[in-house]
């Protein structure tokens, strides 16, 4: 569930994630996005009145994440001498969903006196390539509303949507223009770009050789998306003994300090439960569960379903059980499916703790979970 700094993304549920303020303080996302989902605006408004004089952008950011892009907007109109910063929490949270990404433009509208700068362009930009495509967005190149130049950010969101668009051609041309008639020197989030690409649809031999032009040509280390990229591509075309030696490099810390993210987690049990190995991602499962990150929910199901089908009905139920102990206030919604798939009753308190491997009759784990 990491990418470039103006694009993060994705669902990540059961997430304890935090909205971080200035200072020490942070706003219970995972809470007032329950509020919200039952329409409790009174108490969010209890939460958030007393926080925003003296922490106004994480406020404002938390409304945003919890779908509230329409107070947010109501907020910043408030503030007497708003900043790029101020504008940039209202509108960076509303690029994880579609429906959201489209209020982009007229919130912007809507604050004409607020200052915008190049992260408010490549805001922008991304917005546009999530509902209208990459070519909405070229004319920030040319005229960035900012008044700053076309930052490594704006292009790598340009970039990165005409690779999801299946276009490499035009990615390609606009990587041309990033550097030959821009200046611009590509960072790791615009490697990520070619890299994740060629791991949906290129070779194993592809994505090696963009990493190693990464390391070696552009002297930039890769990160955890890099190596989720090369751990994708692996287990797509079967190589997935491969794919389990990268994560263990990064488990093991071996790989420059880059350790595994939820999105890795996601991977390698996803790889190993395609191939029937249910005891060996099943001890990944766990691994991540120790790091308080959690494989999305079809991985999950996936893996619940293979172990009970497997006759590791023991080991399925205490999946579930451990996700439900780890995090009884997030575990709801569609994630409570997996009480009905091993029939666990809402109210059934299991004795297992979800973090140790399982026992008796089952199967011994055939790795042993990381510290």
């Amino acid at each position: 569930m990491a990418a470039a700094a103006v694009f993060s993304a994705g669902r990540r549920l059961l997430s304890t994630a935090a909205v971080e303020a200035k200072h020490e303080h942070a706003i219970p996302i995972a809470h007032l996005r329950r509020l919200s989902r039952a329409g409790n605006h009174a108490e969010i408004n209890a939460v958030l009145a007393p926080l925003f004089p003296s922490h106004p952008t994480a406020t404002l950011s938390a409304l945003s994440s919890i779908g509230l892009a329409d107070r947010a907007s109501e907020l910043l109109a408030t503030v007497q001498s708003p900043t790029a910063a101020h504008l940039n929490a209202v509108l960076g949270p509303l690029l994880r969903r579609r429906r959201l990404a489209a209020l982009v433009p007229s919130i912007l509208a809507a604050h004409p006196s607020a200052p915008r700068d190049a992260v408010t362009d490549s805001i922008h930009a991304k917005s546009l390539c999530i509902t209208s495509g990459a070519d909405s967005a070229l004319h920030l190149i040319r005229e960035p509303a900012s008044g700053e130049k076309p930052s490594v950010q704006l292009f790598t969101s340009i970039i990165d949507s005409f690779y999801k668009q299946r276009l490499p051609h035009r990615a390609e041309e606009m990587w041309r223009s990033m550097v030959n008639d821009h200046g611009i020197v590509p960072d790791a989030a615009a490697h990520n770009a070619r890299i994740t690409y060629k791991s949906k649809n290129g070779t194993v031999e592809e994505v090696q050789e963009l990493i190693r032009a990464m390391r070696e040509e552009a002297r930039l280390g890769p990160d955890v998306v890099t190596f989720n990229a090369l751990i994708r591509v692996m287990a797509r075309h079967g190589r997935v003994d491969e794919a389990v030696q990268v994560y263990r490099r990064l488990e093991k810390g071996k790989e420059a300090g880059v350790l595994p993210a939820t999105g890795t987690y996601t991977c390698v049990v996803g790889a190993l439960c395609s191939v029937g190995r249910w005891s060996e991602a099943e001890d990944v499962f766990y691994e991540g569960l120790k790091r308080r990150m959690v494989t999305d929910l079809g991985t999950v199901r996936q893996l619940v379903r293979g172990l009970k089908d497997a006759g590791k009905g023991r080991a399925a139920r205490r999946v579930v059980v451990g996700l439900r102990k780890k995090f009884p206030e997030q575990f709801d919604g569609p994630w409570k499916e997996l009480e009905e798939l091993i029939g666990l009753p809402a109210s059934d308190k299991d004795d297992g703790d979800g973090d140790g491997q399982d026992g008796g009759e089952e199967e011994s784990a055939t790795t042993s979970a990381a510290a």
